[in-house]
């Protein structure tokens, strides 16, 4: 048996150079070479504990050359970037995940980035948001941010978690993440949202991997789910709004198991139907927060279920919007039966082709055998 120790050195592009050592173990017939590499690139000469390729004092005029153009995870810190933007990115052009904290960044333009997976851009004071289409973003962190409008993020398709919590959203449109089909994750507690609209119409909001959905911490006076289309939704907090009532049916949430209600003025005779409903479906209930708990010094009305506050005085639902609401749905029932129906003809008129054209092909096997008949008759 003999061993060899041996190192190879090898040139990489832009000058990065790495060591690999190799050891030969040689006994006859069996030969065997193991190789470790060992980081000794120098194209990043500073990395944290948590491997990203820390860059750091950054100042315009930006120099390309500052940023390390093979990594995949970078971190950029100690800097003041008021704007970021393809400038910036495309010098990362390979980083898949980057973080991008506390850099007093007031417009993050999402463009040259066409591998980026993850982005961390929270504690800023981003107040403009844009991206390009057709980025394969699927983790996108904004929160602590200045935002009040975030309908440019719906070139995001591939988004799977988006975290836009403790902004300054005071409305917002749902079917903002209508084309982010991949959703799965959506965090919009501690804004300042007053209402959120499904849509426009009664268009039917379909969000079909939605799992996880936060509203707390908002004005909300009122909010309609009667035309959501979320099957995967599991937890939904609306915790600690203006809530008196919700104008919705559970139904359209069948794989509901969380439900954050507390801290809301809620009417005593909708509250408690709710929660008729909610042990109907078997929602876990339990004293460990997921429908939560109002404290007696935050309730002046009654206590149902020793759990939630409520008023007899609170207002009542709407009937209007009770309405609107159930007339969106009707008009979904509806549009549904037209479309059995349309199938249902086009069914009926196949069947009648098929009848039609077996009617023919009996009559030419009938002929057929006819013609098989009198043509044996004829033979001696």
């Amino acid at each position: 048996m003999s061993l060899t120790v041996f190192s190879v050195l090898m040139q990489f592009p832009q000058q990065k150079q790495c060591v690999v050592v190799c050891i030969m173990w040689w006994k006859w017939p069996l030969l065997a070479i193991l190789c470790a590499s060992i980081a000794l690139c120098t194209d990043c000469p500073n990395r944290a504990s948590n491997g990203y390729c820390v860059v750091e004092n950054i100042t315009e005029p930006y120099n390309p050359a500052i940023f390390p153009p093979d990594e995949r995870l970078v971190w950029i810190r100690n800097s003041t970037i008021p704007v970021f933007n393809r400038s910036l990115f495309t010098p990362l052009a390979h980083a898949e995940n980057l973080m991008i904290h506390r850099l007093q960044i007031e417009q993050l333009e999402l463009a040259g980035c066409d591998k980026l997976d993850i982005l961390f851009a929270s504690y800023n004071a981003i107040d403009r948001v844009s991206a390009d289409e057709g980025l394969p973003l699927r983790q996108l962190h904004l929160y602590q941010n200045r935002l009040t409008d975030v309908s440019a993020l719906r070139a995001l398709t591939e988004i799977e978690q988006l975290y836009l919590h403790e902004n300054l959203l005071e409305s917002l449109r749902l079917d903002t993440f209508a084309p982010m089909r991949q959703l799965k994750i959506l965090t919009l507690q501690r804004n300042r949202l007053r209402t959120i609209a499904t849509g426009t119409g009664n268009k039917p909001l379909v969000m079909p991997r939605l799992e996880q959905l936060f509203l707390q911490f908002n004005q909300l006076p009122h909010l309609d789910t009667g035309l959501w289309r979320m099957e995967r939704l599991r937890v939904l907090d609306v915790s600690h709004n203006q809530l008196a009532y919700l104008l919705t049916f559970l139904e359209e949430l069948p794989a509901l198991r969380t439900l954050g209600l507390h801290h809301n003025p809620w009417h005593c005779g909708w509250l408690f139907g709710m929660l008729e409903r909610l042990g109907a479906r078997e929602l876990d209930t339990d004293a460990d927060g997921l429908i939560g708990i109002d404290e007696e010094a935050s309730c002046p009305g009654l206590r149902l279920e020793d759990r939630l506050c409520c008023s007899e005085n609170a207002t009542s639902p709407d009937p209007v919007l009770l309405l609107v609401s159930r007339t969106g749905i009707v008009d979904e029932l509806q549009q549904q039966v037209r479309g059995a129906k349309r199938r249902v003809e086009t069914l009926e008129e196949a069947q009648r082709k098929q009848s039609h054209q077996f009617g023919e092909l009996a009559g030419r096997l009938a002929a057929i055998e006819r013609l098989c008949t009198e043509r044996s008759n004829d033979t001696p």
